[in-house]
């Protein structure tokens, strides 16, 4: 797997001044690189801002809630959350993601909550659009929410840092850290080369809509969601996006409907079939064992005077759900989804 350019590919996307960084965990003996003592969040943050790399056992951490949370010891008292268990850790090697010659167990990303919140935006997509979930108590923070949860758990976790990251570890008050396993990671930078999709089922918040505007497509039969509307036409359970522009106007629409399959490599086969069958501008893309498919409604104008022409808005939106449901039952046809 070539590193350099999915870190590439992700830190261009996201905007991010610093690497991810690779963490692995080895449960057999290495040899450990020339440092003194260090807390392993201060390593991390070297690593993505100064490019650094180390591979260190327990001897090389300052912070005994790093030795817990890492698994290089058991607690003496009591249980302690979270942590990598049993503790057979034995070294740790940890990279600026580009430079790394290893396979990560977990990727760390260092951000600003804007830039994160980008991240989870497409982290929602890419898991059905549910809501991202975390897991932080201010405590073990980079070592464990960041690092230990996503190792044992399988889990994206974010955490706003804690007292020892802030004081020694040299983090700035606007940053935080979310921690991926290298599958997440892997795909969310895959994403990132699925711009036209991703930016079209990026829909604003209802509330950011005119009232008229809401009540204008309510009446052709959707229900209001968070950031999409949703209605059953026929067959299909349609979504309906409002993506804005780069000026942060919204001058088209899109409707999306996701098909299941029964697993993975079903939904990438339905994918191949997909694309002999589709054209521009009908969007596509596989996550997991759904196929997506998009159509943007170009409107001509703003939404806000478009949804105001009465039966011609009405006309052109029921045009558009009559295509994608054409589209839609010729791609269940030739591939057999689930749903």
């Amino acid at each position: 797997m070539k590193y350099e350019e999915i870190s590439t590919k992700f830190r261009k996307f996201f905007e991010l001044p610093s690497s991810p960084v690779a963490v692995k965990i080895l449960k057999t003996e290495d040899k450990k690189s020339t440092q003194s003592p260090m807390r392993f969040c201060e390593m991390v943050r070297k690593a993505a801002v100064l490019g650094d790399s180390f591979t260190f056992d327990v001897e090389g951490l300052s912070c005994t809630s790093a030795e817990l949370a890492l698994g290089f010891t058991e607690p003496s008292y009591g249980e302690v959350y979270p942590r990598i268990k049993p503790a057979e850790t034995r070294f740790v090697r940890l990279a600026p993601l580009e430079k790394c010659e290893f396979e990560p167990d977990v990727v760390l990303v260092i951000g600003n909550p804007r830039k994160l919140m980008r991240i989870t935006t497409v982290l929602s997509q890419l898991q059905g659009r549910e809501p991202v979930e975390s897991k932080f108590k201010g405590e073990f923070a980079v070592c464990g929410e960041c690092t230990a949860i996503p190792y044992i758990e399988k889990k994206v976790n974010l955490s706003l840092l804690c007292n020892g990251a802030r004081t020694f570890g040299g983090y700035r008050d606007e940053e935080v850290v979310m921690g991926f396993p290298l599958p997440q990671f892997v795909r969310i930078s895959e994403a990132t080369g699925e711009e036209a999709i991703t930016n079209a089922l990026c829909g604003c918040i209802m509330d950011d809509l005119p009232a008229h505007t809401v009540t204008a497509i309510e009446k052709l039969g959707f229900g209001k969601g968070t950031d999409h509307f949703f209605g059953k036409f026929g067959k299909e359970i349609i979504r309906l996006y409002t993506p804005k522009d780069g000026e942060g106007r919204i001058t088209k629409l899109t409707l999306h409907v996701p098909l299941k399959y029964k697993d993975k490599s079903s939904a990438e086969a339905a994918v191949n079939v997909a694309g002999k069958l589709l054209s521009d501008p009908v969007l596509h893309r596989t996550r997991d064992n759904w196929l997506d498919i998009a159509l943007p409604v170009e409107l001509g104008e703003t939404l806000g005077r478009a949804s105001m022409r009465g039966e011609r808005f009405e006309a052109l939106i029921r045009s558009a759900l009559d295509t994608i449901s054409g589209i839609v039952e010729k791609v269940r046809m030739k591939t057999g989804s689930a749903e």
